[in-house]
């Protein structure tokens, strides 16, 4: 059947979106409530924030430590550690400033017991409401950005998956150069739960990594 995503983008009206965001907000957190551990920490993202003397972002803690930079995903404007513009354009200028620092390489991970559950749909489908083709361009042009930043970085980026990896937050990690995972991790791409294409190039990414079977 036709997901609440997508009767988002062809419903009419503020009522028909709002209705829809309601159902696709409900879903995605049955998706992850079901399968996670434990609820995310927000005492330990304060603590975190807390002993970062030098941080300077809102959605993300940023730490230079010696060789190298560590980035961990801790978002305030999205639930889980989702990933909306304002989150992907603060990746960006950390890994930009990584890449041109003295740096070694970087540490990318996240605060919380989920490090990443994708795009975050709730943002993108509000957006909808007003000017559709113009509000998609953005959308479209923030992805394409957070992904080729991540492709054109060049010094080597180590992932430290702590807990789930949904979507875009697990089509990236082949993107990266070394991934641990800890036993509290699990990846998935519910692309056609969510009524969405393959992003972070996955539909290449994977096949050469997993097979094309896989």
């Amino acid at each position: 059947g036709t997901s609440t995503f997508m009767e988002a983008l062809a419903a009419n009206g503020t009522t028909n979106i709002q209705t829809s965001v309601t159902g696709v907000t409900a879903s995605k957190r049955r998706f992850i409530d079901d399968r996670r551990d434990q609820p995310f920490d927000k005492r330990l993202r304060f603590s975190v924030r807390q002993t970062e003397s030098a941080y300077r972002y809102r959605d993300i803690v940023v730490r230079k430590q010696d060789g190298f930079t560590h980035i961990l995903l801790s978002t305030k404007s999205s639930e889980n550690n989702s990933l909306n513009p304002e989150v992907m354009k603060e990746v960006q200028s950390a890994l930009n400033t990584a890449a041109a620092d003295d740096s070694k390489l970087v540490l990318f991970s996240a605060v919380g017991s989920i490090f990443c559950c994708g795009l975050d749909f709730i943002y993108f489908i509000r957006r909808l409401t007003d000017d559709r083709k113009k509000e998609s361009t953005k959308m479209a042009e923030a992805i394409r950005n957070f992904v080729n930043t991540f492709i054109q970085f060049k010094k080597p980026i180590i992932v430290a998956v702590n807990g789930p990896a949904i979507g875009l937050g697990a089509s990236i990690l082949p993107l990266c150069d070394v991934v641990w995972a800890n036993e509290k991790a699990w990846f998935q791409t519910p692309y056609t739960t969510f009524g969405q294409s393959p992003d972070g190039c996955s539909s290449l990414t994977f096949p050469r990594i997993m097979g094309l079977a896989s």
